[in-house]
Order: structure tokens, then C-alpha cells, then sequence
């Protein structure tokens, strides 16, 4: 019997050391736990260019972006871009057209928002033009949108453009440099509106009170470097160098420079004197210190008659000119193409040419009562009546509308082949 029991004892030990046994060499090696993936932050860093037109290729670059085009969204104000092609650090593709200037770009790849560390003048973003038109006017927002008088305009070229326009305490000067995308308020002027901008970005602005110097880049504080001797100046024009300048004022008085600093009168139109009170200068056209035209009235004998005091070469010094045939009116504009093509508007809608520098004027057209014009050469030009742009390519002789617009237009200027009209809302432009 005992033995029988310590069989059975031995027997069930057996079992147990087997299955555990069994058991041990049952077990596999460990799954592996899946492989950590560690996913870059992809990241833009620059862009090929910080502004273009609509249809235009445009590179990002940064670190991190996927090679495959499906993976990548890229927006601006919510409109989607084109991608043309995407590598680790480079994404191509077009600009789509959008309502502002300036919208808010947005890049995702795989759905995740790449961080954005571009520095430029447009906050991390990508300025965008209109396409620019050969064949027809084009608009584009006007980021100033103010609804106020347009005194003058001064064009470079299609990116960069001056103008003034009536604001507090008299009116400020306004320019772009990147094609109307933004504007800066490059200095003050006074009720006359009168400026002159070189291509440095630097130039003087009449004040109302003295001749402002504007440094290189544009400001309102004040650096005078004239009193106002003849009060407020409606001509101002100054050379590159910053030092041969001329100034006209309201009265007729002209003065210029050598150095920028000292100014001498070299002209009076006598506007103050007895019989000539009512006289003044309003309008003003300037090409060089040789080819300056300063328009608006002069009274004679208790008759205002439309009156141009000018300068068209370089050894007859100063002219006047009456226009007798247009008793008590005004010259209510000038517009000069060249040094010896020009035009003024009286104020009851004539249009007078001169193609001997402002020596003789014969009228050549009298109409619609247009209120701004620009002229490209001695028979092209356009002229504005209210939201309405009418052109002429027989020198003024006749106008056809070319151009409506929803709002009136407040200022239009030529130059370098790209003519540039303001409204309050928006830019007008055509390409020539």
C-alpha cells in the first residue's frame, strides 16, 4: 500500500514537472512593440518672392514638407493655390486671385498646420496683384480707402506712385512701392497738396507754412528748410541731388535753390499788387527746374482771365501767358507729356493745347465738363468725369468713354506706360 501511494506521489510530480516544462518550452520570443515615428515639424522659412500677380509661380522653402503634391494645401483668405511641384524643402506653385492684397496665407501638409516663420513687410504673408492688363482697365483694393480730395500725383513707373489728398490739418502725401499692395504716409502737406518725390524715396512737401525736407523713406515729423515767404507753395519740384529746387507760391512768387537750404526769389507775378489781389496759382505741372508750369488765375482790371506762369527752357527765364478769350474763369488743371506737349481745362470745360512749351494755346476742345486729366504724348490722353474715364487719341480734339467705373474717380496720372486712377475703394489701372 505504501508503496502504491508513493508511486502515484512520484507519478503526479512527473506530470507537473513535465507540463511546466512544456510550458517553458512553449513560450515565443517577445512581440516587438511597434517603432516609435517621429514626426518633424515641417516648417516655411522664406519665400522666392515676398509678392506677385495672380497666375504667378511662387516657391516656399523651409524644412520638413512632404514630396507628394496630394499631401499639401496651401490657401490664401480660404481661395485654394495650384501646387505645381514639393520636395523636403522647396513647394512651387501659382498664386490664385483674391480679393485683398495682402490675404492670410495658410499652409497644411497631411492636414497639419506648418509653422510659419517668414519675416517680410506682409506679416508672414504673400502680397497679391491682379493680373496686369494690356487690353483693358483693372482694379485692385485701395488699402487707404478715403474719401477725400485728390490734389496731386507723381508716378515712377507701375510699383511706385505718390499722391496727396486732402486729410487733417490740411493733407498728406501717401506712396507705394510694391504696386499699391501697401501704402505709407510718406509726409505732410498743406492745403495746396504740393510735393516732389525723387527716386531716392526722399524729396520736400509744401506745409502751408515752410517747404518740409522728407528723408528717404518717408515722415511726417517736420525738418523745414524754408519759411513760407510767399505763403503756401502750389509748385514744388526738387532734383534728385536735393539740392536744385524750385518752389512757386500761391501769389506767383518763385524761388530757387542751389544747395537745398538757401532759397532766392528769381520771379514775382504781382499778384499782391494794386489791380492784382484776386490773382493766385492753383494747378501746377513740373519735368525738370527748366520745364515748370504753374496755372490759376490773374485778375486784370477786375477780369480774372485763366493765366499760366512758366518756364520752358533754360535761357528765357519766366513767362506769363493770359488767356484773353476766357474771361473770368480759371485753369482748373495742367497736364504736360513732354517738355513742349501740354494741356490745361479752364473751368467751364475748355481744353486748351500748346505744342511749343506753353508759348501759344489753341482751344481743342470745349464739352463735357471733365474735372482730372493725364496725357501720354502730345494726342493721347484720359480725362475724368465723375465715374467715368474718357480717352483721346487726336490730342483733345475728341474723347470716347473707355472706362466706367461704380464710384467717382478722384485722381488720374500718367507715366512710364501705366496710367493710375484712385477712387475711394479701389486702384484703376491699364497697361500700355
Amino acid at each position: 500500500m505504501k508503496k502504491r501511494i508513493l508511486l502515484v506521489a512520484v507519478l503526479q510530480l512527473f506530470l507537473v514537472l513535465n507540463g511546466c516544462s512544456s510550458d517553458s518550452g512553449s513560450d515565443s520570443e517577445p512581440t516587438p512593440e511597434p517603432p516609435v515615428v517621429i514626426i518633424k515639424t515641417a516648417k516655411a522659412t522664406s519665400y522666392s518672392k515676398n509678392s506677385g500677380e495672380t497666375g504667378e509661380t511662387i516657391s516656399i522653402y523651409g524644412e520638413n514638407f512632404s514630396d507628394k503634391i496630394s499631401d499639401i494645401t496651401i490657401t490664401f483668405d480660404g481661395v485654394a493655390a495650384t501646387i505645381v511641384s514639393s520636395t523636403a524643402n522647396e513647394i512651387v506653385f501659382k498664386l490664385p486671385a483674391t480679393e485683398k492684397l495682402v490675404p492670410k496665407l495658410s499652409l497644411t501638409i497631411e492636414n497639419r498646420t506648418v509653422s510659419n516663420e517668414v519675416k517680410n513687410d506682409y506679416q508672414g504673408n504673400i502680397g497679391i496683384l491682379p493680373k496686369a492688363s494690356i487690353s483693358e482697365w483693372f482694379t485692385m483694393e485701395n488699402v487707404v480707402k478715403k474719401d477725400s480730395k485728390i490734389y496731386n500725383m507723381q508716378i515712377f513707373n507701375d510699383k511706385i506712385m505718390y499722391y496727396s489728398m486732402a486729410d487733417y490739418g490740411g493733407s498728406g502725401a501717401y506712396r507705394t512701392l510694391d504696386g499699391g499692395i501697401t501704402f505709407k504716409e510718406w509726409g505732410r502737406t498743406g492745403f495746396s497738396g504740393a510735393f516732389s518725390a525723387t527716386k531716392n524715396d526722399e524729396g520736400w512737401a509744401d506745409t502751408s507754412f515752410w517747404i518740409q525736407k522728407v528723408p528717404v523713406g518717408g515722415s511726417a515729423t517736420m525738418d523745414f528748410i524754408e519759411t513760407a515767404k510767399g505763403g503756401s507753395y502750389y509748385s514744388v519740384y526738387v532734383d534728385s541731388d536735393m539740392k536744385n529746387g524750385t518752389i512757386i507760391s500761391l501769389k506767383g512768387d518763385v524761388y530757387t535753390t542751389t544747395n537745398g537750404v538757401d532759397f532766392s526769389q528769381v520771379y514775382d507775378a504781382h499778384f499782391k499788387d494794386e489791380g492784382y489781389e484776386d490773382g493766385s496759382i492753383s494747378r501746377s505741372a513740373e519735368i525738370d527746374n527748366n520745364h515748370i508750369w504753374a496755372a490759376g488765375q490773374k485778375t486784370v482790371g477786375k477780369i480774372y482771365y485763366p493765366f499760366i506762369l512758366f518756364k520752358n527752357n533754360e535761357t528765357d527765364g519766366w513767362k506769363e501767358h493770359y488767356l484773353v478769350n476766357e474771361p473770368n474763369s480759371f485753369v482748373a488743371e495742367v497736364s504736360f507729356a513732354d517738355k513742349i506737349n501740354g494741356f490745361i481745362l479752364i473751368a467751364n470745360s475748355s481744353i486748351y493745347k500748346t505744342i511749343n512749351g506753353g508759348d501759344t494755346w489753341s482751344k481743342v476742345y470745349t464739352g463735357e465738363k471733365f474735372t482730372k486729366f493725364t496725357f501720354k504724348d502730345g494726342n493721347t490722353g484720359w480725362a475724368v468725369l465723375e465715374n467715368k474715364i474718357y480717352k483721346t487719341t487726336d490730342g483733345g480734339v475728341s474723347w470716347i468713354l473707355d472706362y466706367t467705373h461704380d464710384q467717382s474717380i478722384r485722381g488720374i496720372s500718367y507715366k512710364n506706360n501705366v496710367v493710375w486712377a484712385i477712387s475711394t475703394d479701389k486702384i484703376i489701372k491699364r497697361y500700355l
